[in-house]
């Protein structure tokens, strides 16, 4: 087993991130009986650099140099992914069948690929489990995301209810001090705790915006339209019209409607096993509106 990936800065995403790719990389040789399996995933890191995490399990490891050209073939090549032939790298590790699927999380693509010591080629079943695989990752990561954006801001209500009301506080009760010394010249002395503290209530706020700081309008935009090729890589035909024209939105409106129309497109691809699916996003008399449908199944009644 091999897990190569590029992953930002974020301890706590990268933490989970490196977790799911070795699930996903374990779950591929179990359900293609590989004698090796590789989960790789480029995501770029602070100021636009790459970070690199490679763990290797089991001998030959697969060459990164491989693994990153199979994540070039199945980025241009059918949803389902494919197998793939020999180069001299594959052969080096002692792999005489190599398959490989898109890897999609969030808007990085890598690829989840098997590789096999013996002759014979996976069959459609296996492909599907690897296909099923990488899907599975997709959404799980998804989930994942929900819960770090809620823990973030949990994180920043937090402060603004301990630390941040606390430091409030000191501020009064350092007025408060004032109207009662004698002098101006002891009044002076506060003046710099006073201060000190104004500074401390600033960058608490300024932590607590970035924490709890809706998305904006067009980054929005941005992440309904990854959601839609998400869904669109997993079979279904989408369709996304977005008519709000020049409207501009709230920023807790564009983050509710991002919200929203990701449960609504995750339901799609985990329950409805659809073939279309319509996305519309208008503004009408003032309000935002937001349809989701599709041509699956639906609910049992």
């Amino acid at each position: 087993m091999v897990v190569n990936a590029y992953a930002p800065s974020s301890p706590a995403y990268l933490a989970v991130l490196f977790s799911l790719l070795r699930v996903a990389a374990g779950s591929a040789q179990v359900v293609t009986g590989a004698h090796r399996a590789a989960a790789a995933l480029p995501v770029r890191g602070p100021f636009g650099r790459p970070s690199r995490i490679v763990r290797r399990e089991g001998e030959p490891p697969l060459p990164d140099g491989m693994i990153r050209f199979a994540g070039r073939l199945v980025r241009s090549g059918p949803s389902n992914g494919q197998q793939l032939g020999l180069s001299d790298a594959a052969a080096s590790a002692g792999a005489k069948v190599l398959a490989a699927v898109p890897l999609r999380l969030g808007a990085s693509q890598g690829c989840l690929l098997a590789a096999s010591d013996s002759r014979r080629a996976f069959s459609p079943a296996e492909m599907a489990g690897l296909a099923r695989v990488a899907q599975d990752a997709a959404l799980t990561m998804g989930d994942v995301d929900v819960l770090l954006d809620a823990e973030r801001r949990q994180l920043g209500r937090t402060l603004h209810d301990t630390l941040g009301q606390t430091l409030t506080s000191l501020i009064f009760a350092i007025d408060a001090l004032d109207e009662h010394l004698e002098s101006g010249e002891r009044r002076r002395l506060t003046q710099p705790v006073r201060a000190q503290a104004l500074k401390a209530v600033r960058e608490t706020r300024e932590v607590i915006d970035i924490t709890i700081l809706p998305v904006a309008e067009q980054e929005t935009l941005r992440r309904i339209r990854e959601r839609v090729r998400e869904l669109s890589d997993s079979g279904v035909e989408v369709r996304f019209r977005n008519d709000l024209g020049k409207q501009t939105l709230p920023l807790d409106v564009a983050d509710c409607v991002y919200h929203v129309a990701r449960e609504a497109l995750l339901n799609v691809r985990r329950h409805a096993h659809a073939g279309h699916a319509t996305v519309l996003l208008w503004c009408n008399r003032g309000r935002v509106e937001i349809v989701v449908s599709d041509d699956g199944k639906g609910l049992p009644r």
